[in-house]
């Protein structure tokens, strides 16, 4: 069996809650992503994930996953790891652990390791009748600011991990007394009126992303149509994002205690309406089209 100990990143130093929700630092989050390139570029996949159960351990397994090409959801929490551990490891090829620092070093020490860890570094061992053998220690801090594009092997090289690029958004909207009305929220800055809009996850499709999206962003749930009605680019983190929009038939508005990002406004208005406030231009003719 092949053994990836992951340690989880760094932590928000100005925190002051409990320890086991403290989330990541901007830097953490990189340097997992980088970790994530690189097993993705050597086809390291593994076939089962398992994080300790604090914020930090299963969000930098979430980063490194993602950056890699691959699912996040298949990851389990592990009781056992947290509490500084060996899980019960199922007979599988490679297996993929991440914890706090200190205990991924505990692990290894227990492995024969005799190298010091820190905060976002890479073990690769190998295990055998009982045996390990440390294969290689991967310092994030050594590994390439850039990302492989769209490919873990791509040829261009961008400043975010591939699947940032590939986005979705879902343009919601139902029959009302007047005819068709359009759902358009405000932006995150609330500078604009936008749709639903977000990178698609590894592992899932562009239509399901844009009604996950649907249901944080506007709170609203509903049916997409197998084929997007119309896409377009736009420049973001130093290249140009492509997005498919799904016409999005809304069959239930959630109330604001159960809508994720209610701080933003919301309105229906007619197609005319919604190709005028739209902050978009690529929308006036998919909404001709719908």
């Amino acid at each position: 069996m092949e053994l990836l100990l992951l340690c989880a990143g760094a932590g928000d130093k100005s925190w002051a809650g409990p320890a086991a929700d403290r989330p990541l630092r901007t830097k953490g989050k990189r340097r997992a992503q980088k970790v994530g390139a690189l097993i993705g570029q050597r086809g390291l996949r593994p076939d089962i994930t398992l994080t300790a159960l604090d914020k930090r351990s299963r969000v930098t397994a979430e980063k490194t996953l993602k950056a890699a090409g691959w699912t996040a959801r298949d990851i389990r929490g592990s009781r056992k790891l947290s509490a500084g551990r060996v899980p019960d490891l199922p007979d599988v090829n490679r297996v993929l652990l991440t914890a706090p620092s200190a205990t991924i070093q505990a692990l290894a020490d227990r492995l024969g390791s005799v190298l010091r860890t820190h905060a976002g570094a890479l073990l690769i061992m190998s295990l055998n009748a009982g045996n390990a053998d440390l294969k290689e220690y991967v310092d994030p801090r050594n590994l390439p600011d850039l990302f492989p594009w769209p490919s873990p092997d791509g040829p261009e090289l961008r400043p975010r991990p591939a699947y940032y690029y590939t986005q979705s958004a879902a343009l919601p909207y139902r029959n009302g007394e007047a005819g068709t009305e359009i759902l358009i929220v405000g932006s995150s800055s609330g500078r604009h009126w936008v749709v639903p809009k977000g990178i698609v996850e590894p592992g899932l499709g562009p239509a399901q992303s844009a009604l996950i999206e649907a249901r944080e962003e506007a709170g609203v749930e509903g049916m997409a149509g197998h084929d997007p009605l119309g896409h377009y680019t736009y420049d973001k983190w130093g290249a140009a994002c492509s997005v498919a929009v799904y016409a999005m038939e809304v069959t239930r508005v959630l109330p604001d205690d159960q809508w994720e990002e209610n701080h933003r406004d919301r309105r229906w208005v007619s197609p005319v309406e919604a190709a005028d406030l739209l902050h978009q231009p690529a929308f006036r003719g998919m909404l001709a089209r719908l």
